[in-house]
């Protein structure tokens, strides 16, 4: 498998875990074998980051640890495993409604009183957009890139997948 096909394909099945409805709440297990079978162990926190830069895959265990930078050229494999509590995030917004999920262009949002401050943050916690919306308002997202984002209503928050 050529590296860009192999990091398409990862995206691909981590994106596909994260839709699924849960997120780590602690952390993920995240193993990497390499071409000379050996294996890596790294244990990722919700503070931690794992992202794609040019030809590497960037790990960050958590934000206080410093990133460690793989070739993708070297990878043959990656195990994912959550070994600690996992969260689903709709049980923590049960008031909060958004729809369609996954959307590619806008959101439908309700299930709040008054208007609200919405924040949309990348799934590395990054402040993505803020805005503020009535209930039953629509919310442009189009200029959000593809992903996984948490929106956070009044306290509560939701999954929101950008396709």
């Amino acid at each position: 498998m050529n590296k860009h096909k192999m990091k398409r394909a990862v995206v691909a099945f981590l994106a596909a875990i994260l839709c699924q409805g849960a997120f780590a709440d602690l952390k993920t297990e995240l193993t990497v074998v390499e071409f000379d079978s050996k294996s890596h162990v790294y244990k990722i926190e919700e503070s931690g980051e794992l992202s794609f830069e040019e030809k590497s895959l960037v790990i960050k265990e958590n934000e206080k640890s410093e990133a460690k930078v793989l070739s993708l050229g070297n990878i043959t494999k990656l195990l994912i495993k959550e070994v600690s509590a996992v969260n689903d995030l709709s049980s923590d917004s049960q008031s909060i409604t958004l729809y369609p999920n996954p959307a590619s262009s806008e959101i439908f949002i309700s299930g709040f009183e008054g208007v609200k401050t919405v924040e949309i943050y990348s799934i590395s916690g990054v402040l993505a957009m803020k805005t503020t919306a009535e209930n039953g308002s629509v919310i442009n997202i189009s200029n959000l890139r593809q992903g996984i984002y948490i929106v956070k209503v009044d306290g509560k928050t939701v999954k929101l997948c950008k396709i």
